[in-house]
């Protein structure tokens, strides 16, 4: 039976398919595409000739250069319908750890080849170059052979290019897949180009297209002139220039009625996300599990609820206190029931609902699975779900409000009482910090050495590298699909020679891969300013603190033996200025409605 209900599923999805009527831009997209393909394969084709006749470095470089700028030109649609694949074309050079199965993956692609080009070139480096550039051909020309056959409908275009609009933003300014040859500048002309070229074969409407051409020209214009990477005002451009040329695309955009079947982790394109216009119910597992106000009104009273725990002294509010910005100001969390301190420092509570994974060591994947893990462990609430909603069904006040919150229901079980706290958790997104009021469009509201400190963070500090803008995170835009962990190497002391590695393994406590000894999740720096102390441990005090650590390397910096590092491990040679513009910075994330949650 259920394999005939598949069957009809599966025909009755061919028989939609095949009555959308692809729109003539589709087709003309896909044909651009293959002659950009066809380009970037002649371009691959060329290095490799120049590799295998061991040509010199310069020549290399300059021919590395073009690949990168024609594949620039072409991303937006590999990056859009070959997501499974995009990670070996252009991904960071590290390993690709796949938990699920304990196998490790060496890097490939782009990045890969840059690296072995920009450190430490030497001729023997030639058959791996090689060896590189052919897998990369392998793969650009599965991707060549297999677009067409891809849906392009409106929903499609629309999500490409404002998609490729944060790109620009979020990984192109920031370094993220030009690490070592620092074309991030000139590689975001060629992306801007790829968008005018699709909007032009895409859309029907010519005054719009000529808007986004004279838009993107002007924007190209400004990136030629203020090239610097250390220097370019990352901030005036997101506002000034692509700003405008989201808009205007946007403007081209009627959404259709099924495309809010869809669920995205934020509304828009690149002002809803730089705005703070987050969906948490993306990262809801279950449909059931969706916010409504009346979950979040219960959950608000069971988060400060003792009878939670099996001490009926516990409550969520006691490690993550509200005046505290969700945190409770310790190195370590206390232990309440045994006296002493939990293993790790408690983190905030705000912006946890935008991503993809919980605890440090990202052993949960919801809030919901976060929460039984508190209510399980020994050391926290000790209390089993069951237990819970057993004391609490016998609450008639309790009953009354479970059976508003979720219509339908004849009783409740521990995961309605978990979706509740998680449902207000998800309300803990605030989004009203002074740089938050500036991207909003209140000019006034952000200072000048914190627009410079951000210009540092997202460039040359390289913090926007692992802490994504807006939500300055691990959890990858624009899918916000994945969470990132990083090995950086954290201390037992703040010390800043001979350092000892804390003895707290991260992620290879849950997974025993040495590649991920040492690795932990990368949490939010949103209102950092007043939640220290910092790192899983609590070893540093303040912000100037974290700061030096990161700018000397981390753990490597700092003389401990740390192979796995995948923090880079040169010196930022931060000024006395660069440091204090980043702390104010940092500061400008503070929210300032915190007081009404």
């Amino acid at each position: 039976m259920k394999r005939l209900i598949l069957l009809f599923v599966i025909v009755a999805i061919a028989l939609v398919n095949c009555t959308i009527t692809r729109k003539p831009g589709a087709d003309a997209v896909f044909k651009w595409a293959d002659q950009e393909l066809l380009t970037l394969e002649k371009l691959l084709l060329t290095l490799d000739s120049s590799v295998i006749s061991n040509k010199k470095l310069s020549v290399l470089k300059n021919q590395f250069t073009q690949t990168r700028l024609q594949y620039k030109r072409i991303e937006l649609l590999v990056e859009y319908y070959f997501q499974g694949l995009t990670k070996r074309i252009n991904g960071p050079a590290l390993p690709d750890i796949k938990v699920e199965d304990g196998q490790v993956w060496p890097p490939h692609g782009f990045q890969v080849i840059e690296q072995q080009l920009y450190d430490n070139y030497a001729l023997d480096k030639n058959k791996f170059i090689h060896d590189e550039v052919q897998l990369l051909l392998t793969d650009l020309r599965f991707v060549r052979s297999t677009l067409p056959t891809q849906p392009l409908l409106d929903r499609h275009a629309h999500e490409i290019v404002q998609h490729q609009l944060i790109r620009i933003v979020t990984q192109g300014h920031t370094g993220f897949d030009s690490p070592l040859a620092f074309l991030s500048l000139t590689e975001s002309i060629s992306s801007l180009e790829g968008i005018a070229d699709f909007s032009e074969k895409y859309f029907e409407n010519k005054s719009l297209v000529d808007s986004i051409q004279q838009l993107i020209t002007v924007s190209s214009n400004y990136i030629s002139t203020n090239n610097n990477f250390n220097e370019f005002d990352r901030l005036y451009f997101l506002r000034t220039y692509l700003y405008p040329i989201s808009a205007t695309l946007l403007s081209s955009y009627e959404p259709a009625a099924n495309d809010t079947l869809f669920i995205k982790p934020f509304s828009g394109g690149l002002i809803a996300l730089a705005k703070g216009n987050f969906n948490s119910d993306f990262f809801v597992n279950y449909a059931t599990g969706e916010f409504t106000q009346g979950k979040s009104n219960l959950g608000k009273r069971l988060f400060y609820e003792t009878g939670l725990s099996k001490s009926k002294t516990l409550s969520c509010a006691s490690c993550h206190n509200p005046a505290l910005y969700f945190t409770d100001g310790k190195a370590k969390a206390a232990n309440f029931l045994h006296g002493g301190t939990l293993e790790r420092n408690t983190p905030t509570l705000l912006y946890a609902a935008l991503q993809a994974s919980q605890f440090y060591d990202m052993r949960s994947v919801t809030l919901e699975d976060q929460i039984n893990e508190v209510m399980n462990n020994e050391k926290e609430f000790d209390l089993s779900p069951a237990a819970i909603t057993a004391i609490l069904n016998k609450d008639s006040l309790y009953r009354n409000e479970f059976e508003k919150a979720f219509p339908g229901i004849t009783s409740f079980g521990s995961y309605e009482i978990r979706n509740a706290i998680a449902s207000y958790v998800r309300t803990l997104i605030p989004f009203s910090s002074s740089f938050d009021y500036y991207l909003q469009g209140r000019s006034e509201a952000l200072s000048a050495q914190a627009k410079k400190g951000f210009n540092l963070f997202m460039g040359k500090a390289k913090c926007g590298t692992c802490h994504f803008f807006p939500v300055f995170n691990g959890t990858v835009p624009p899918w916000y699909t994945k969470a990132e962990s990083e090995i950086i190497g954290v201390p037992q002391k703040p010390i800043w020679k001979n350092a000892k590695i804390d003895t707290d393994q991260g992620r290879y406590e849950i997974n025993k891969m040495k590649e991920l000894q040492y690795s932990f999740k990368t949490p939010t720096v949103r209102n950092a300013a007043f939640t220290g102390p910092y790192m899983h441990n609590g070893v540093y005090k303040t912000l100037e603190e974290v700061i030096k650590f990161y700018e000397v390397g981390g753990g490597v910096g700092i003389g401990i033996d740390l192979p796995y590092q995948t923090l880079p491990f040169d010196n930022l040679q931060l000024s006395d200025q660069d440091k204090s513009d980043l702390v104010e910075f940092l500061k400008s994330l503070t929210d300032l409605s915190i007081s009404k949650r």
